[in-house]
């Protein structure tokens, strides 16, 4: 996600909430996607013959616009999954510089104010490939916009762990490590509220139609736990300053 002022007289699933505030606030939010998702998991009703790129694709652009995302760009990478090999085309057989290059040059055309980019701590090799390239492509730039990192503090994830042993006792996440999982409470720099974009949230959620929500089966407190408050790192580029 990268965001603007507008001019005058004239913006994870984690990050929607931080977009839709943006957005109403005033900030011009362009939102980037490396991949069109297609190696992902589906919904278990799925028609097994459908274009998945594309129908995500639509979701995505359907959620944007719910959310008052003035552009979507596509970098037009596939989806590695989450594991085996990389196939050619696929963000992560691609290397960290070629990816950084192309960031760089719409990063170069938006002028953004503030950069926003998933921390990559729930493991997903195409979330650390773009981190990675988020951070080169910005630290390139003699002043560059600032960075934040979108994550989920440890805390949070070990009431979500604690809770889904009760309700998928048979999941095979249940032996994650809870020391591991998302990011060290203490190095989250900024926690917004977002409440008052919770129900724009749900209906940008909705649009996934083709995705499992994660927060299914979810208590209601913890899921407004995830949904209704952002957390994000700020990050310091060195050329940037400390």
């Amino acid at each position: 996600m990268a965001g603007r002022r507008r001019p005058p007289g004239r913006r994870d699933v984690r990050l929607r909430s931080t977009i839709a505030r943006a957005a109403g606030h005033g900030a011009e939010v362009t939102v980037a996607c490396a991949t069109r998702g297609e190696a992902g998991e589906v919904e278990p009703d799925f028609p097994a013959d459908a274009d998945l790129g594309t129908v995500r694709e639509a979701e995505l652009r359907r959620a944007a616009a719910i959310l008052g995302v003035a552009r979507v760009e596509l970098l037009g990478y596939r989806d590695s999954g989450f594991d085996g090999g990389q196939a050619p085309g696929s963000l992560c057989a691609a290397p960290v510089a070629e990816v950084a290059e192309v960031l760089a040059r719409l990063v170069g055309e938006i002028d953004p104010a503030v950069v926003v980019v998933l921390d990559g701590s729930d493991g997903h090799r195409d979330h650390l490939q773009v981190r990675g390239a988020v951070l080169a492509a910005l630290a390139a730039t003699p002043v560059g916009p600032a960075l934040y990192e979108s994550c989920l503090p440890n805390s949070l994830l070990r009431r979500w762990l604690d809770e889904m042993r009760s309700v998928r006792p048979d999941a095979a996440y249940h032996t994650l490590d809870p020391a591991r999982l998302g990011r060290r409470d203490d190095e989250i720099t900024h926690v917004i509220d977002t409440t008052d974009v919770l129900a724009r949230r749900e209906a940008a959620i909705a649009e996934h139609r083709s995705q499992t929500s994660p927060f299914d089966g979810l208590s209601e407190g913890l899921r407004r736990a995830f949904l209704a408050t952002d957390h994000l790192a700020e990050v310091v580029l060195p050329c940037h300053g400390a």
